[in-house]
C-alpha cells in the first residue's frame, strides 16, 4: 500500500511479457494524482511527481526482490522465452514431454525423493537440477546418445545423459521415444538388438523386450544406466520380433493403477512381424503380418498402422486382446484409390504413407488430414494439403478443404491468371482413318465406323500411340470410349516417353465403357496410348478419342474438368493481404468448366452430397454454380440461386423434381458456404454458412443417374444462367454429410476465406518428413526438407525455417507440445520456448486432463455390422478383485432413417483369483429390453484373460452404432483409473 494526499491506495502485481512481476496502481489513483497536479501550483505539482517517482521505484523494487526470490526458489534462470540451437548433432527421434500433461498433471515427480536420479552428482551426464523439469526435450543423437534437456531454463540446458549400447540400453538404430507419466520408452530396429527399452523414474528401475521375453536387467536403476552390461532375468513374454519400427501408448478406459497412484500403460510396439499389445497385467497379443513401419493410437483406442509390404494402406482396428493375423485383426484400410478397400475412405493416388499421428498422414506429396467416423470409417473426412513440388493428384499446391467421404469431385488451386481452352490436342481422334497413330510391339490398325481397331500380334501388349504437345504442370483429360473386343480389358495410358505410363493409366475390368484419364504433363511431348492386351491375335476397338487442357479435380476419382473459353484465376481475398487460395471467375455461356459423362458423377437414389465457396458479384441474376444435367433437362442435380440471390437446389430423377430453397439471400461480393445432402429418410437438405436454412420432403425420388449427362462449374447444360463473380472449392460426394461435419468444414474452411490465410505447406519441397501434434495450442507440425509448416485447422500459422542457431532447413524431425516446439536437422536440433508466464496462459486455456472416476466409464461409440457376437467395451480387472458392474446401453442403426433402435441395462458379476483370468458369475438384464429385432442383445462375458467386457449382438446386413457406459463396484487390493 501507499499513500499519496492523505488517501491509501493498494497496487495489484502483474505479468510483463519478459516474465517478470510488476506493480500496477488502480486506476483511482493515477486519476487522483492527475486532479492533484492539474489543481495545484508547479512547486506542488512537482512534489506531487516526485512522490508519484518514489512510489513506482518503490514497486520496481519489489517487482525485482520477487523475480530474485522466484529464481532462488525454483532454480530458474530466467522467466523469458528462448528460440536457439540446443546442441550441435545429428539425430534419430525427439519428443517434447510437458509432464503437466500425465494423468496426474505431473505431480508424480514431487514423490520422487529416495529414487537413485535424485541425489545424482552433477557430471558430463546429469545436470545439477535434482527434481524433474517441467518441460523437457528428449533427443536421441546418431552418435549414441540420448539427452533429457531441462526446458525450464533461459536456455534448454542438459538435464540427463543415457550412453546407448551399455547395459540395457540397446545397439539397434533409435526410431522412436516417447515419455508418459515419468516412464520414458524407446525402440530401435537393428537386428537382434532392435527392442523395446523402459525407464521407469518413479519406480527407479528399468526392463526391456524383445523377441527371447522381457528382461529387467541385475542393474536396473536409473542411476546405472551408463553403467556395463550385467545380467537379467526373464520377468514377462515375447514381443514378437527384435526389430521394432514404431511405438505408440496409451491407457485403457478404466485402467488398474500401479503402486504409485499412476494408471498403467498399453505399449503398442510396431516391429518386422507386426505388432505387439503390451498390457497392464503383462499379457502381449500380436497382429502379424509382414510388418509395420508406423504406428498411433487414434481417438477411442483405435490403431493406425502402416503395412510395410504396402506403403499406400494403413491398416485401422482396435487394441487387440487376443493375438490374431491381420486379416483377423483389422476393421477397415484407409489407402490410395487402387489400394483403399474394407469399407474405408480412399485418398487420391500418391506415394506411398511414411508417417501416421491421430489426424494426420505424411508422404511425398504432401499430408493428408483427417477425421475419422470409426462406426462409419468411408463417411470419414479428409484434406489433403500440398506444396509447390508435388506430383500428385494434378500436382502443385493446393489445399482441399474438407473432402466427405466418398468424394467424387474436389476441386483446388492456388494458381492465378487466365487459362485458355487448349482446343483438341489429339488428331483424328474420331478415328475416320488411322492416320495420327502408330501401331508399337507388334500391333496392327485398322479404322471402320469411327472405330480404330487394335489387333495384338504377339504375347505382349499390343498398342497403338499418338504424341501430343503439352505444357510442363498442365493437366489434361484424355476422354475415350471402348467398344470391345476379344482382349480382357481395356487399357489407356499416358506417358511421357513411348509405352509409358508414369503420367496416369486407366485398366477397367471390361473392354467396353467410357475412359477418362487425368494426367499432368511432365514435358512438351506426351504419349497417348491405347493398348490392346497381352495374348496374340486379340483385338479391342476404340472411339471418340480427345485430349485437352483441364482443371484437376484433387478426389479419388480424379476426372478433371475441362476448360472451355476463358477463365481468370483470383486469390479469394487480397485485404489486408493477399490470402493463397484461389478462385475461378469470368463465366459466360462460352467460358466454363465441364467434365463429359463419367461413371464419378451418377449417383442413383442414393446419398447425394455436396459443398462449394461462392461469392457472386452480383445480385439479381438467376446464376448457377454446379449442374450435372443433359441439354434435355432429364435426370439432374443444379445448384444455384434465384433473382432474389437466394440458393437453391434442384434434384430431378427426370419424372419428379424437387428443390430446397433459401429465404436468406447471399450478399454481393462475400464468400458463403453452401452445402446440400440427399439423406435416407427422404429430405433434401441445403445449409448456408454452417446453418441449415431449407428441408424438403423429397419422398418417391427415384436415381438421378443419366447416362447422357456432364457436369458443368459456372453455367447450366443448357448454357444459360453463368454464375457472376468467383466460386471455389466445389465438391461432390455419394456419402451423406452429418450435421457435425458441416459444422466442421465451415468452421475450418471459412479460415481459407480470410485475408492473408495460407493453405498450403509453404515452400518449394513437398515431401513432408516428420509430424508432431500438439494437444495445448491444437496446432500441426509439418517438416520438410526447407522448413516447418504450422497448421492450425486447415491454416498455415506460421512456416519455420531460418530458425536462430540452425544452418539447415532440412528439418528432419519435429517435436511440439506446450507452446513449445524442436526441429532436428543433420547438424542440429533447435528449440523455440515461449515465456513462461505465456507457457501458463497456454495451460490456463488448454482443454483440461479430464477428472478421473474410477467407478464411472463412458466407452467410444462401437459398431457392429452382423449378427456376429461382438465386444462393444472392456473393463480390466486385477487378480483378487470382486466387482459387479451395470452396463447402460443404446443402439441405433446408422442410417438418416433408423430402422433398429434399441436399449439396454444388465448387470454383471464377475471375479478373478490370483493367477487366475476373469470368470463371470452372473448376468442380470434389468427392467425391459427396448429392441425391434429380438435377435439383438447384449450380455456381459470374460474374454479369457483380464477384461470383463460387454458383448453385443446386431442385425445381419445392417450397420448399428453402439453407445455404452458402465458403473461398476469393486472389492480388492487394485485401485483403478
Amino acid at each position: 500500500m501507499s499513500v499519496f494526499n492523505g488517501r491509501t491506495y493498494t497496487a495489484a502485481m502483474f505479468s510483463g511479457a519478459d516474465g517478470y512481476q510488476y506493480a500496477a496502481l488502480w486506476d483511482q489513483f493515477f486519476s487522483d494524482v492527475l486532479i492533484e497536479i492539474g489543481n495545484s501550483s508547479p512547486s506542488l505539482v512537482m512534489q506531487s511527481v516526485n512522490a508519484l517517482v518514489a512510489i513506482v521505484q518503490g514497486y520496481a523494487a519489489q517487482a525485482l526482490a520477487s523475480a530474485q526470490a522466484a529464481v532462488a526458489v525454483s532454480g530458474l534462470s530466467n522467466l523469458g522465452a528462448y528460440a536457439g540451437k540446443v546442441a550441435d548433432g545429428a539425430i534419430l527421434c525427439m519428443f517434447v514431454y510437458d509432464r503437466s500433461r500425465d494423468r496426474d498433471g505431473g505431480a508424480w515427480a514431487k514423490t520422487c525423493t529416495w529414487q537413485s536420479w535424485v541425489s545424482e552428482v552433477a557430471s558430463g551426464t546429469r545436470g545439477a537440477r535434482r527434481d524433474f523439469p517441467n518441460l523437457s526435450l528428449i533427443v536421441v543423437y546418431t552418435s549414441g546418445t540420448l539427452v533429457i534437456y531441462d526446458c525450464d531454463q533461459a536456455a534448454p540446458a542438459m538435464w540427463m545423459v543415457f550412453t546407448l549400447g551399455l547395459s540395457l540400453r540397446g545397439y539397434g538404430a533409435v526410431n522412436r521415444v516417447i515419455m508418459r507419466d515419468g516412464i520414458l520408452y524407446r525402440t530401435s530396429n537393428t537386428g537382434t538388438d532392435g527392442d523395446l527399452y523402459v525407464w521407469d523414474f518413479v519406480a527407479d528401475a528399468c526392463w526391456y523386450a524383445h523377441v527371447g521375453g522381457t528382461f529387467r536387467p541385475d542393474r536396473y536403476r536409473v542411476i546405472d544406466r551408463n553403467t556395463g552390461a550385467g545380467g537379467s532375468t526373464v520377468i514377462g513374454p515375447a514381443i514378437g520380433s527384435s526389430q521394432c519400427t514404431d511405438l505408440a501408448i496409451t491407457v485403457q478406459p478404466g485402467a488398474a493403477l500401479d503402486a504409485t497412484g499412476r494408471a498403467k500403460h498399453s505399449v503398442i510396439v510396431a516391429h518386422t512381424n507386426g505388432f505387439s499389445a503390451i498390457h497392464p497385467a503383462g499379457t502381449v497379443n500380436i497382429a502379424a503380418t509382414g510388418g509395420y513401419v508406423g504406428i498411433a493410437v487414434l481417438e477411442g483406442e483405435r490403431i493406425a498402422a502402416i503395412l510395410a509390404s504396402n506403403s499406400n494402406v494403413i491398416d485401422i482396428g482396435p487394441v487387440p486382446y487376443a493375438s490374431a493375423s491381420r486379416a483377423a485383426w483389422f476393421q477397415y484400410l484407409y489407402g490410395s484409390g487402387t489400394s483403399g478397400s474394407a469399407g474405408a475412405m480412399s485418398r487420391p493416388d500418391s506415394s506411398g504413407m511414411t508417417g501416421v499421428i491421430p489426424g494426420a498422414v505424411r508422404n511425398a506429396a504432401g499430408v493428408w488430414r483427417f477425421i475419422e467416423d470409426a462406426v462409419n470409417p468411408a463417411a470419414g473426412l479428409q484434406a489433403m494439403i500440398t506444396a509447390g513440388g508435388n506430383a500428385y493428384a494434378g500436382g502443385g499446391a493446393f489445399n482441399t478443404g474438407w473432402m466427405p467421404g466418398d468424394c467424387r469431385l474436389a476441386l483446388s488451386t492456388t494458381a492465378t491468371g487466365s487459362i485458355t481452352a487448349s482446343g483438341e490436342l489429339v488428331t483424328n481422334g474420331t478415328f475416320t482413318s488411322t492416320a495420327g497413330w502408330t501401331a508399337y510391339q507388334g500391333a496392327t490398325l485398322a479404322a471402320s465406323s469411327n472405330t480404330l481397331t487394335i489387333t495384338n500380334t504377339t504375347a505382349t501388349n499390343g498398342l497403338a500411340y499418338q504424341t501430343i504437345a503439352t505444357v510442363a504442370g498442365q493437366t489434361y483429360l484424355v476422354t475415350v470410349d471402348a467398344v470391345g473386343g476379344t482382349s480382357t480389358v481395356a487399357v489407356v495410358s499416358a506417358g511421357s516417353s513411348i509405352n509409358n505410363n508414369d503420367l496416369g493409366q486407366v485398366l477397367t475390368g471390361t473392354t467396353t465403357g467410357a475412359i477418362r484419364l487425368q494426367f499432368t504433363a511432365k514435358g512438351a511431348t506426351t504419349y497417348i496410348n491405347l493398348v490392346a492386351d497381352n495374348g496374340s491375335g486379340h483385338t479391342i476397338g476404340y472411339k471418340n478419342c480427345s485430349v485437352q487442357l483441364a482443371e484437376p479435380d484433387r478426389s479419388t476419382k480424379a476426372v478433371a474438368l475441362q476448360v472451355k473459353g476463358i477463365l481468370t484465376r483470383q486469390l479469394v481475398a487480397t485485404s489486408p493481404q493477399n490470402a493463397e487460395l484461389a478462385a475461378w471467375s469470368g463465366f459466360s455461356v462460352s467460358n466454363y468448366l465441364t467434365r463429359p459423362w463419367t461413371s464419378a458423377d451418377e449417383y442413383g437414389a442414393g446419398a447425394t452430397s455436396g459443398v462449394i465457396w461462392v461469392c457472386p458479384s452480383v445480385i439479381g441474376n438467376t446464376q448457377v454454380w454446379i449442374s450435372r444435367d443433359s441439354t434435355a433437362q432429364s435426370a439432374r442435380v443444379v445448384v444455384g440461386a434465384n433473382t432474389a440471390g437466394q440458393p437453391y437446389v434442384v434434384l430431378s430423377d427426370g419424372t419428379l423434381t424437387f428443390s430446397a430453397s433459401s429465404s436468406r439471400a447471399l450478399l454481393a461480393n462475400v464468400w458463403a458456404q453452401l452445402a446440400w445432402v440427399r439423406r435416407a429418410n427422404n429430405t433434401l437438405e441445403l445449409w448456408q454458412d454452417g446453418v441449415r436454412v431449407a428441408v424438403a420432403n423429397i419422398s418417391g425420388l427415384g436415381s438421378i443417374n443419366n447416362a447422357s449427362a456432364s457436369l458443368y462449374i459456372g453455367v447450366t447444360a443448357q448454357g444459360t444462367s453463368p454464375a457472376s463473380g468467383a466460386l471455389t472449392l466445389p465438391r461432390m460426394s455419394a456419402t451423406e454429410i452429418s450435421p457435425e461435419q458441416i459444422a466442421i468444414m465451415y468452421r475450418d474452411e471459412r479460415q481459407m476465406m480470410q485475408g492473408g490465410a495460407k493453405v498450403t505447406l509453404g515452400g518449394a519441397l513437398s515431401s513432408v518428413q516428420a509430424m508432431a501434434w500438439d494437444p495445448d495450442t491444437r496446432q500441426y507440425y509439418f517438416s520438410k526438407g526447407d522448413g516447418t509448416a504450422v497448421f492450425s485447422g486447415l491454416v498455415r500459422a506460421a512456416y519455420q525455417a531460418a530458425l536462430a542457431g540452425s544452418t539447415s532447413d532440412n528439418h528432419q524431425q519435429v517435436a511440439a507440445a506446450a507452446g513449445a516446439f524442436a526441429v532436428g536437422t543433420s547438424a542440429q536440433v533447435v528449440a523455440s520456448l515461449p515465456a513462461l508466464v505465456l507457457r501458463d496462459a497456454i495451460l490456463d486455456n488448454r482443454d483440461k486432463v479430464r477428472p478421473v472416476d474410477p467407478n464411472h466409464i463412458v466407452f467410444p461409440e462401437a459398431p457392429t455390422n452382423d449378427n456376429t457376437p461382438t465386444i462393444l467395451a472392456r473393463i480390466p480387472v486385477s487378480e483378487y478383485d470382486q466387482g459387479q458392474v451395470t452396463f447402460d446401453v443404446v443402439a441405433v442403426e446408422d442410417s438418416a432413417a433408423p430402422t433398429e433402435t434399441a436399449g439396454y441395462q444388465i448387470r454383471v458379476r464377475y471375479s478373478r483369483l490370483p493367477n487366475g483370468s476373469v470368470t463371470v458369475a452372473n448376468v442380470q438384464h434389468i427392467a425391459t429390453d427396448v429392441e425391434n429385432t429380438t435377435t439383438m442383445d447384449v450380455t456381459g462375458v470374460a474374454d479369457g484373460l483380464n477384461n470383463i467386457c460387454l458383448q453385443g449382438i446386431g442385425v445381419t446386413g445392417k450397420r448399428i452404432r453402439w453407445g455404452c457406459a458402465a458403473t461398476t463396484t469393486r472389492a480388492g487390493y487394485t485401485r483403478y483409473a
